[in-house]
Parts: C-alpha cells; structure tokens; sequence
C-alpha cells in the first residue's frame, strides 16, 4: 500500500512539474508531448521515476520509441518495484533504451538496420508493411517536438541480453549452448566483445552428427572448442558490411568466406537470419556446422573470388562442369585469366551448342590435372597428363612455362586442390582442323577448308605448318564463300588456302628474317622479323599452336596467291573500274608480263571521284587517252614502300613524273597511298584514292622549293607570311628562289618577323621575289625590266651569266605545276624611298624631279593596288590570311604533312643547268614593264588603321575623319 501511495504521489509530482496545456504539439518538448497524448502516462511516470525528464527535456534532439500505457501493462512493468539505486538504474537502461541521439525519421528508416541507442545497446529496424523496432512495431510515427521525434511503438524494448543467454532463448539453439558450456566458451562469450557469431541450429548439430556425448573428454573439449570458435569473429560484423568473396578471420585463426548472391552464405553454410541484436555482439543463424579449415573455398569459387578468372568460371559453369572441380578431388588446376581468354579469342556465346560445349569441355579439361602438383614438384621437361588424356610439358629455365604459357602465380590452395595462374589458354592436341574450329576465331577458315574439299587433306597424318587467317581477316579481305561455291571457284578457293600451308613443321623459333618457305601450292611466302613476324604482309598474333599433326600460327589477314597484276586487282572487290579501264586500253596483256611493274591502283570510288567515264572513252582517240592516264599509275620497276622516301620522284611508264611526299601517310602526286606493297607475280601493287593526272610537273611552286633541300628558309617565310596559298594557285608565277645559304647571308631572323607589322615586312621582301607569269631565261634581256608583284622593279644584267637586281642565277628555268623557279644566291630587298630633306645642296633639276618621282610613287601605288585586289579575289573565298593558323596552311601543300616542311635531308636536287642555256620560249604572258602616266597629284588621306574582319573584308580609318571598305576593286567608304 505504502509503494502505491509512493507512485501515485510521484506521479503527482511529476504531473506537477510538466508545463502541461491542452494546445501542446510541435512546440513542446518530448515529455510534454508525451504527458498530453493521454497513451503514455505509464512513460511519462517511469521518465519521472527515473529522474530522466530532464534529459529529454534537453536541447537534443532526440528520436523516441514511446511504448504506450498498454505496452506498459503488457510488459508487467512496475514502477514500485525500482525503489533501490540499482533498480532505477535498470530502468533508466529500460528508458534509454527507447531513446536515439538524433532526429531520425520514419523515412531515414531501411529494413534491416542497427541503431545504437542511448544506453549502448542496438536496436535492429524491420520496414516492410509495417515498421519494427526490436520486437515492437511503430504504430504511429514522426510526431514532432520541438527537441525531437517520437515514434508510437506497441511494446516495451527490453536491452538485450548477451549472446549466450540469447542464443539460449531462441529455442533452436539448444545444442550450441550445450555445446559452449561443454567446451568452456560461456565466460568468454558473456564477456564485452564485441562478438559476430554464427550460429548452427540443434539441425545444424544434428546433420553433422556431432555428439556432444563422445566430445565430453580433455581432448574432445578441445576439438570442440576449436569448431565452436570457428564459428566466432572477434569483431561485430553486420549483414550490410558482408561482400561477396570477403573473408574474414575466425577467432580460432582460420578464414571464414563468405559468398553473397541470391542470399549470403559463409562457406558451405547459408545465413537463414542476421544480426540477432544481443549486448556484447550479433548472431547470424546458419543452417550448417563450420568445418575449421584454412582452405574454406572450393577451385571454382577460389577463382571466381580472384577477379581475374570470371571467364574460366563461365567456361566451367557452361561445359557443366562445376559439379566436377567442387568434387573432392584433389586436383590441380592451370588457370587462364580473363585476358588469356580474351587473347586466344574464345567466344563463349559461339560454343554454346551441344558440339561447342564438348569442345569448350576438352579445353578446359586439358587445364587440370589429377592430384596435387606443387610448383616445388615441376622439374624442367616435365610433363603431366592432364583429365582429358594428353599431356602437358614444363620448361623452367626462364620462369615456370607450361606448354606455352607461362605461370603468373603459384600454388593457391584451395579446399580440394591447387591452382596456378597461367596466362594463356592451352590448347589440346586435336589435328588441325579440330584445333582451328575450337578456337571460336577461324569458323570462315574450317568452311573454306569444307568448301575447297580439303579437310581430310588437313586431317591427315602430316605434319602441316597452317598460317590460319581469322574470321576477320576473311571478312577483311572480302572473300564471300557463297560466290566461290561453283567448280572453278572450289579451285581457286583451294589455291588460296594452300598458299597457307607448308608441308612441315615450322615452328616461330626456326623463323628467320628473310627467310621464305614453299606452300603447298608452289609459291614461296616470305617472313619479316623486323618488328613482331610478318609472313607476306599478315601479322603473327598467336604462334606456336600445337596440334596432332602439325603446327597453327594466327594470323590477321588472308594471303592471297601471286597472281600477276591484273589479277591481283581482279579479285580485290575494289577495283573493279581499273581493270574494266585496263582491258578498254588494251593494256591487259602488258600488265601480265614478266615486270617486274608497280602500279598505283586507284579505287572504284576514285574513278567515281574522277568523274572517268569510260563509256565516253570508247573511241581510238579516247582508248589513247585512256592508256595514257593508266600508263601514269605504272612505273616499269619493283617500287616498294621501304624504297619511296619524301621528294623522291620516280618516271611512269608514260615517260611523265610522278612525285612522292612521305610524312603520316605515304602520297604520290595527290593521291594517299591507302594500302601498300600487295605483292604481284610480277610486281607490286600500292592502292591509291585518286586518279593520278598525267603531268609534267606534278609539283607546284612551294612543294618543288621544298624538295631541293636548299629552300628550308624560303618555304619557312613563306609560310610565316601567310603566302603558301598564293603560290600554290593557278599562277603563273616566276619566282627567283634565294637558297638558304642567301637567307643566312641576308642575316634575315624569322622570328624578328613574326607579327602583324614583320609578317607585312616580310611578304614585301618574298613578293619582290615573284613575278606573274612564266618568264623563261630564254625570255630575258640584258638590261630588263620586270615587274614584281610587290610593285617594284627587277631588274636584269646578263653581261656575266644571269643577274637579277644583285643576285646571280645559279639554276634556271625549274618548272612546276604552276611556273617557274629561278635559284638564285642572294635575297633581293625592295628598294626604300629616300627623303630629301636632309640634302640642302640638291639642284633645281632634283627640284623638278621630285613631282615627277612622286608621279611614280602613285604609279606603283595604283600598281601595288591592282595586285592587291587580284590577291584580294583570289582569297576572298577563304578566311582572312591573319586569321589561318599554320596548321591549315601546311595542310594544303600537295596536300602533305605539316611535319613535311621541317629542314629535311635532300633526297633530290634540282639537275645543275647554265644560266643561259637557250631554251623555247615559255613566257605565258608579256613582262610587265613599268610605265609612268603623268597625271595631277591628287591629295590622298593618310592611312591611321586597316584591319581584316572575321567576315574577310578589310577596313581602314583615315585622317580625313573617314571608314574605307574594300569591295575588291576600290575603297569604298563606309556609312
């Protein structure tokens, strides 16, 4: 009675001393909240009787599991029974262990999360259809308070036990805890921990046929012990923290691995429920007894867990056999990684049909072998015979190398076995064409072969050497076996495939470069070891592949018999137009001579490009047209790439030139060089993309400057000053080419030139340089006059060789595409206007002279403006000259590389020819002579600012207060 009286008074007490109001709500604290719900006087009371009101209270925030008054009642709870210190504290750990430090909302909340709450003990969440905390399940949620959150719950949360005491309360564990008591484990796990501890349920025991009975000894406890412990992880290990192929030590020193998919396994054993909340850890519930192993992973599940074997475990998986390598064994097993399997080019999609799963079997099962073999068991030349009935090979005297793969690492123990790690797939000994339809690569190689009637020829006794193309060197090389399914077509598919097959074995090791080695079918293929090995122009990507009879190497294109040229071109698929042009010509039969002849064979799409109609071309007069064009894509000698080198020229069998440029790519006049050194019984074949236009002078004027070696500088300022595109027009130009040496000579420095102003200065000096129009030596006179398009004068002396302005003539009459070149030794400076002023002592003769040299100032203004506009219109389509960056301008001579015009070793020279050698006039138009027209002198507004905008049009402001455009003609002024 007396208790009773007590609890009521406290309740008084504390009712008392809340600050309660029929309006709380979000404004309030927890307890005041808590005190007007009308459901929780039984928490208000116990907060009260615990001194915990304050607390929550507090500025927090907090988050609340508030039980109700009913979870109260149900729980049995008895606030008269806390009287002595000890027994308010237990329900101060009740209390607490409702609360959270923090504000966590119903939304924060996820299915299986732990929460430590403010007494240090976890909670675990269930969210699904309803919300649980613990045992107890959240009836209302998210109230708000003004320090925090309370979540309606419909039982009291006890804090947990510790973990034996809560094992022993789940009714299905029976037998751990028997078996923890027996093995005197209880004290050390009621101890802190924190444990993580997998628990087998009395099943678990019962199925392992463990008895507890027969254990009850010294030594029993011991062994029991060590089984239980395996069992322990010294750390709290949640559900959410475990990965799949994470290990984990026991607390008896051995792993724990653990497999997650579909559920989460740790080896053998499938978790049936996680973190069981207890005091000092978490218990996971299995459904097997651990066996203590240092090995805890089976071979396939040691190679899955690497990260580097995913493509051998679906091997496995898909020739179906897992079941085998989970076996007891012991086996040891050569593991290809995932980029072995990638390098040998194994499709697993392509072997997934009954045939394919048998030869995907045979392969894998050429990897393992019987027993255990540790690497410190392998002696050089050892050999091992492997599930599948043929042996393996061991070389160590560089590393450790089985067949041809070499071991990356050793000795992995597994549960039933060991693995080495390999690094190529192995191959098993089938004959050839076994081996080739295994491989996932060579389907088109093994339906040729079908196709061609050659399989049992490839089946037989041998040995054979096979270079086998892969599916997408036949799909490269465009062979359509559909088309070749007719009798003539058999056999000439039984050439081409036997033109990859040497009687013998021919291993990569008895390669040498150089070497050659007869086919089958007559003709010789050739090997280059320069760089990787080369057979013909095929690349060796896999080598060495052994077989029952014989010897498979991997190569990336298909080698096409030595046909003569025309044939060749025939089969090629893109070159249909040449050879319909070379049977209109008539040229045919020449192409099928001896040679030896190199052909630059233009493409389908370049005769379409070229607008060729040969239809057109079907008279006498167009058949020798036609021979003609065809005649410049041939020159009468074996050219093979190795021997064009840039500059180089070489003659065609017309007798015209035809110029090389070699930089990122390999051109001839204008045309790419797509595709070199096909090989021809008579010659040799370079694809090309253009149709070449027979010329004499395939080069133009800076191409030609660049290729004599001794015009580095020249070319450089000429790109410098944005003139490239100007002299690779239409022309005709005559330009007097200093050499390098005048430029060193002139100590002229490119780089004092490179702005506006420089550039300006420096396009002066080089148009000085040229004329317009062709202007032959023949053409020139002693005491010439010539215009340059700079607007000066040139003039020549002829008394002593050939003399322009100060600069002898060294090579004359150089012809390009687009003029002439005249080399001279010295760079020609345009004259400068010199004042008067400081002369005070000039005659009234040099007085009256002035009017008249002004009268040629404006001459050669109105010159220099001409020139100006042509320059102007020929550019107008393009963007500003000040606004191209050199890039663009490198690319468009020839077109070549910019790295083209870098200082290069001269490959050819100009051929030395006398000065004045008489020659057939070739002036295209007369020399431009200087004539002065006497007209008044105009005043002319002085030019303050001229610039070019983004659109092309050039502008300039004047002193008269004026904006001039220029319209192509004249000044134009602005607004």
């Amino acid at each position: 009675m007396r208790k009773t009286s007590v609890s009521l008074l406290m309740i008084l007490l504390l009712c008392s001393s809340l600050p309660l109001n029929a309006s709380a709500g979000p404004s309030d604290d927890i307890p005041t909240n808590a005190s007007n719900t009308g459901v929780h006087n039984s928490l208000v009371a116990a907060l009260g009787h615990a001194d915990l009101v304050s607390t929550l209270q507090g500025p927090g925030p907090f988050t609340v599991f508030a039980p109700t008054n009913q979870a109260f009642a149900d729980a049995g709870i008895d606030l008269a029974d806390f009287d002595t210190d000890e027994e308010n504290e237990t329900l101060s750990n009740i209390l607490l262990h409702h609360v959270l430090s923090g504000e966590v909302t119903s939304s924060m909340l996820t299915d299986g999360m732990l929460a430590q709450m403010v007494n240090g003990d976890k909670v675990k969440f269930g969210v699904g259809a309803t919300v649980t905390v613990g045992d107890a399940t959240v009836t209302s949620a998210d109230v708000v308070s003004s320090n925090g959150i309370i979540h309606v719950i419909d039982k009291v949360l006890m804090p947990p036990a510790d973990i034996p005491t809560t094992a022993g309360t789940t009714g299905i564990h029976n037998s751990l805890v028997a078996a923890v008591v027996q093995a005197d484990l209880l004290a050390t796990l009621e101890g802190p921990g924190p444990f993580t501890v997998f628990a087998p349920t009395d099943q678990a025991f019962t199925d392992a046929g463990i008895d507890l009975a027969s254990l009850d000894t010294p030594e029993g406890k011991v062994t029991l012990a060590d089984i239980l412990l395996y069992h322990v992880v010294s750390s709290e290990v949640p559900a959410s923290a475990v990965t799949d192929c994470m290990s984990a030590d026991a607390a008896n020193g051995q792993p724990l691995s653990f497999t997650v998919g579909d559920g989460v396994m740790v080896n053998d054993a499938n978790v049936v429920s996680t973190d069981v909340v207890t005091s000092n850890g978490l218990i996971h519930v299995i459904d097997k007894v651990l066996t203590p192993s240092d090995t805890p992973r089976d071979i396939p599940r040691t190679a899955q867990c690497t990260g580097t074997h995913d493509s051998l475990v679906a091997a496995v998986i898909q020739a179906e056999l897992l079941e085998t390598l989970q076996g007891p064994g012991p086996f040891t097993v050569f593991a290809p990684t995932d980029q072995a399997f990638t390098d040998a080019g194994i499709d697993l999609a392509s072997m997934d049909t009954p045939e394919g799963k048998v030869a995907l079997a045979n392969i894998l099962l050429y990897h393992v072998v019987s027993g255990e073999v540790a690497s410190s068991a392998l002696s050089d030349g050892m050999t091992a015979e492997t599930v599948n009935g043929q042996d393996l090979t061991f070389n160590l005297t560089s590393g450790v190398m089985v067949n041809d793969a070499s071991v990356t690492a050793a000795d992995i123990a597994t549960s039933n076995g060991i693995i080495h790690v390999i690094d190529k797939v192995l191959m098993p000994l089938g004959d050839i064409t076994d081996i080739a339809a295994g491989t996932g690569i060579h389907t088109s190689l093994v339906a040729a072969v079908i196709q061609a009637e050659l399989l049992e020829t490839l089946q037989g006794p041998g040995p054979f050497t096979v270079f086998a193309p892969t599916d997408q060197a036949f799909t490269d090389a465009g062979i359509d076996l559909a088309s070749m399914d007719t009798p003539e077509g058999k056999v000439a598919l039984a050439n081409i495939l036997l033109y990859h097959v040497v009687s013998g074995e021919v291993a990569s090791s008895a390669l040498s470069d150089g070497m050659t080695a007869e086919t089958v079918n007559g003709q010789d293929l050739t090997f280059n070891l320069t760089s990787g090995v080369m057979v013909n122009d095929a690349s060796v990507t896999a080598a060495d592949i052994a077989t029952s009879n014989g010897i498979i190497h991997v190569i990336d294109k298909v080698l096409m018999p030595l046909g003569d040229i025309t044939d060749i071109a025939a089969g090629t698929g893109i070159h249909t137009s040449l050879v319909a042009a070379l049977i209109q010509a008539e040229l045919v039969e020449t192409l099928q001579g001896e040679g030896p002849f190199t052909v630059f064979a233009p493409t389908d799409q370049a005769f379409a490009d070229a607008g060729i109609d040969l239809a057109a071309l079907d008279t006498p007069e167009g058949k020798e047209t036609l021979a003609n064009i065809l005649l410049y894509h041939v020159v009468a000698a074996n050219v093979p790439s190795s021997a064009v080198t840039d500059c180089m020229t070489a003659d065609a069998a017309n007798s015209q030139p035809l110029a090389f440029t070699v930089g990122s790519s390999v051109m001839v006049n204008g045309a790419t060089v797509t595709l070199a050194d096909v090989s021809a019984s008579n010659g040799v074949i370079h694809v090309i993309d253009k149709v070449l236009t027979p010329s004499d002078n395939p080069n133009n004027i800076p191409r030609t400057a660049q290729c004599t070696g001794v015009h580095t500088s020249l070319v450089a300022a000429l790109i410098q000053a944005e003139l490239v595109e100007t002299l690779q027009g239409d022309g005709p130009f005559t330009v007097f080419a200093p050499t390098d040496q005048a430029f060193a000579d002139a100590g002229i420095d490119l780089a004092t030139f490179d702005t506006p102003e420089g550039k300006e200065t420096l396009a002066n000096i080089l148009l000085y340089h040229v004329v317009s129009g062709e202007v032959a030596s023949s053409a020139l006179t002693d005491g010439m006059v010539a215009e340059a398009v700079n607007g000066d004068e040139l003039t020549f002396d002829l008394t002593s060789g050939v003399m322009v302005n100060g600069a002898s003539v060294t090579t004359a009459d150089v012809t390009t595409s687009n003029g002439v070149i005249h080399v001279i030794d010295k760079v020609l400076m345009p004259p400068t206007d010199e004042g008067d002023s400081s002369d005070e002592a000039k005659s009234s003769s040099d007085d009256d002279d002035s009017s008249y040299t002004i009268w040629i100032v404006i001459g050669l203004i109105v010159i220099i403006g001409g020139a100006g506009a042509v320059l102007f219109m020929r550019s107008k389509d393009s963007e500003p000259l000040m606004e191209k960056d050199l890039s663009g301008l490198l690319g468009q001579l020839e077109p070549v590389e910019a790295t083209a015009y870098a200082t290069q070793t001269v490959q050819q020279q100009y051929p030395a020819q006398p000065a004045q050698v008489a020659q057939p006039a070739q002036v295209t138009q007369p020399v431009q002579m200087t004539q002065v027209v006497q007209q008044p002198v105009v005043a002319e507004p002085a030019v303050l600012k001229q610039w070019t905008d983004e659109a092309g049009y050039t502008w300039r402001s004047t002193d008269d207060g004026n904006t001039y455009w220029w319209n192509g003609a004249d000044w134009q002024k602005h607004g």
